[in-house]
């Protein structure tokens, strides 16, 4: 008697406590919900974000890649022979022949060599030729040298002595 007593009683309290039971029930598993949700968009967002990334590191890498194919452009033999002059004034190097060698094709380049024979006064200015050579915005790569020695005595009294060099110079064009 006394728990119909208290139910009829406390009948509104109780369906009152039972719906707040149940409401906080259903927000609880509304919330792990949308915590569950949450979880998945921070680890998609997370994985845009390292794709992003990764694309923003392509770009780069393409950007880079495009600088050197206009480094490695394929010149015209006559500026190419040119500036292999200007180098050699500006050493004090005498060039006597300049002989375009056999092109080799390679899948993503092509390298062009050149046969050349210098006349230096001295080892100093054939290092300071090669040097320039090999740091030249054009990319030349020295890859053979032969040094022999001349003494011309034409005229009486004097002679000249210096060196005779055989280069063989390469350069890279990208295809």
């Amino acid at each position: 008697m006394i728990t119909t007593d208290f139910l009829s009683k406390n009948k509104n309290k109780l369906i009152n406590a039972g719906i707040i039971v149940a409401a906080v029930f259903v927000s609880l598993y509304l919330y792990a919900m949308q915590s569950q949700q949450i979880i998945t968009l921070e680890e998609s967002k997370n994985q845009e974000v390292q794709k992003s990334e990764v694309i923003d590191s392509l770009n780069l890498a393409e950007k880079r890649i495009g600088v050197y194919k206009n480094t490695f452009t394929r010149k015209d033999l006559s500026l190419v022979i040119g500036d292999m002059t200007e180098i050699a004034k500006d050493t004090k190097v005498k060039v006597i022949s300049v002989k375009p060698g056999i092109e080799q094709p390679y899948p993503d380049y092509i390298k062009s060599s050149f046969l050349i024979v210098v006349n230096v006064p001295d080892y100093h200015a054939l290092g300071q030729f090669i040097s320039k050579l090999e740091n030249h915005k054009d990319m030349f790569f020295v890859e053979d040298v032969n040094i022999s020695t001349f003494s011309d005595s034409r005229e009486e009294g004097t002679s000249k002595s210096g060196l005779d060099i055989n280069l063989k110079i390469s350069s890279i064009t990208c295809l």
